[in-house]
Order: C-alpha cells, then structure tokens, then sequence
C-alpha cells in the first residue's frame, strides 16, 4: 500500500488502506469512503485530478465495489477544468500513473490499478461522466 509521509492526511489514508487490506472487514464501507473523500485538499481542478487518482487508485484496488463513487471525484474535477469528451478520462489517468514528477505520488498498487485495471473500465467512466457532467449543468443552471 502507499507510503506517503506528507501531507498529514495522506499519512493517515496510508495507515487506513494498510489497515483495510490487513483486516478488510474492520472498516466498513461508508467510513472507507468518508476517508478517501477527507484526504482530498483543495487546489487547483488539474492538480485535484492527478492528486485524486494517487489517492483514489489504492481504493480502488481494495474495494473494486466502491470505483463507481471513488472515481466520481477526479472525473467532476477533470469537468470542472473544462473536460466535455468521456473519451479522454482514461487516457488522463493512466497518464496520471506514468508522470515523472507528479503532483502526489502514485504507489506501485495506484500505478497498477490505473495502468492494468482502469483501462478496461470505459463503461464505468462513461456512465459517471454523463452522470456527473449532467449534476455540473445543472448547477450551471441555477
């Protein structure tokens, strides 16, 4: 699992994650969720991408149930920085996994996740990216 040793935050979702996959049934899935979601910090939208993806990524891997509303917090950051094409959500992942110096480190399971699994997820990706570009219209709207 990760490594981080900085920001505070990421420290502790390292700690959750080693946790989680020690012990899988200790934290339960809304406290899984809840703690991801924490370890976000603001920036800017295109940081928030590639920061999100290393924190995300991990998640992924150990709750695959959970990629459909883990995956919805890059994808409305990568929305909010202008993106309109679904096709091009799992091109910018895999290149968050491959950067030579990113915002937030990907850990060796983040960069497998999003190299070996995330590519096969354009379904998934799809279906969250309307869902989530609808919410962003309307929002607009209003």
């Amino acid at each position: 699992m990760p490594t981080w040793t900085s920001p505070p935050q990421l420290v502790a979702l390292a700690a959750l994650y080693a946790q989680a996959q020690a012990h899988p049934g200790t934290i339960s899935d809304a406290a899984f969720i809840e703690a991801v979601k924490a370890a976000h910090w603001p920036t800017n939208c295109w940081s928030y991408v590639e920061a999100s993806f290393a924190i995300i990524a991990p998640a992924c891997l150990l709750r695959p149930h959970l990629t459909a509303e883990l995956i919805a917090l890059p994808i409305a950051a990568m929305i909010a920085g202008g993106l309109d094409d679904a096709g091009q959500v799992i091109a910018i992942g895999r290149a968050c996994a491959m950067r030579d110096a990113p915002y937030v480190e990907v850990s060796e399971e983040g960069k497998h996740w999003l190299t070996q699994v995330w590519p096969g997820l354009e379904g998934v990706v799809e279906t969250v990216f309307r869902a989530r570009l609808q919410v962003a219209l309307a929002d607009d709207d209003e």
